[in-house]
């Protein structure tokens, strides 16, 4: 007897090149967002700039960091600009830990240059 996986759920909402997520990105998650931004990448009409909205994100973990980047090296092989809104605090606080912040770059998060 095989049992079968349950469908999946998505809890983010995308209206046309915003793609706004909720709920946890961590771990657990993972899946569910790897599907849901499967599926968004997959429309026959994408536009050349894509958006990721974070502002329903309640919570983040470090595995958080690397769908970030996995999701900018995706957009740069389909050839298109990816950004970052509403990037949570702790979210941007892994990135700087991680010395990704850089790769991350979201210009509407980020601060004053750091005194050298």
């Amino acid at each position: 007897m095989s049992k079968t996986a349950p469908p999946l759920t998505y809890t983010s909402t995308v209206m046309g090149e915003v793609m706004v997520l909720d709920g946890a990105l961590n771990l657990s998650s993972m899946p569910l967002r790897l599907a849901e931004t499967g599926a968004y990448a997959s429309q026959t009409s994408l536009p050349d700039c894509l958006t990721i909205d974070f502002q329903n994100v309640k919570e983040v973990d470090s595995s958080g960091v690397a769908l970030l980047l996995h999701w900018r090296r995706q957009a740069s092989e389909m050839g298109k600009s990816l950004r970052y809104v509403h990037l949570p605090t702790n979210l941007a606080a892994l990135a700087e830990l991680y010395d990704v912040a850089d790769l991350i770059h979201c210009p509407s998060q980020t601060s004053a240059p750091k005194p050298s």
